[in-house]
């Protein structure tokens, strides 16, 4: 009896979790733009700053949930798990409120304020630092990031990003769009010191856009 108990109770959290995480499905907003800085820095780690525009037209929104992976697959046996630590969310001048949860592998930052709601265009910056992601090879140090996600239920118009690495150290950049696993390219430009990536079409739900930064080992 306990053990059947026990295993309703998990079920019960598992399926409110599944709501939390797709509550916006059903939801007539867009994002209009998406853009992340991103900036590696001497210990590898990762300093990340998004702008995430969005508009709700008519609706009364309290706000948005940004879904983060922090475990990927790294190879037929192994998987790779990053700490992810939220530093600030603001409007891009003050402050949102904002809390943190990790669901299935997921870290879930929800943004708003319970006792407010909003409509028409919004804005939202997240900063955040991340540990673990670089990928080391022989000849190189590699990133491969996820910018915007494919949890989104709603359309991203624009995607950008933009890496920032140590002066004179770039090697190669690769970009890439649609759903997970797909080879549609997008487009990147570099210099010495930075790859700047754009998707070329709008990202429908369930899409995103993944970057590859290649550098000088070190």
């Amino acid at each position: 009896m306990r053990t059947r108990a026990l295993l309703a109770l998990l079920a019960a959290l598992w399926l409110t979790a599944l709501a939390t995480l797709s509550a916006q499905a059903d939801e007539a907003w867009v994002i209009t733009s998406f853009h992340s800085d991103i900036r590696i820095a001497t210990d590898s780690s990762l300093s990340i700053s998004e702008d995430i525009r969005v508009d709700f037209g008519s609706l009364q929104k309290h706000g948005i949930f940004r879904t983060i992976p922090t475990r990927y697959r790294y190879d037929d046996t192994h998987d790779r798990y990053y700490d992810l630590t939220v530093r600030s969310v603001t409007d891009g001048s003050r402050p949102v409120p904002y809390t943190t949860s990790v669901v299935e592998d997921n870290e879930v930052i929800k943004i708003g304020d319970a006792n407010l709601t909003v409509s028409g265009a919004q804005r939202y910056v997240i900063a955040y630092k991340v540990v673990g992601a670089m990928n080391s090879f022989g000849d190189h140090d590699e990133l491969f990031w996820n910018v915007d996600g494919g949890l989104w239920p709603v359309p991203k118009q624009k995607v950008s990003a933009t890496v920032f690495i140590p002066t004179g150290s770039f090697q190669k950049a690769a970009c890439y769009q649609g759903p997970t696993g797909s080879t549609e390219p997008c487009t990147s430009e570099n210099t010495s010191s930075s790859a700047t990536y754009s998707s070329t079409r709008e990202l429908g739900s369930g899409e995103q856009m993944s970057v590859v930064t290649g550098l000088n080992k070190g």
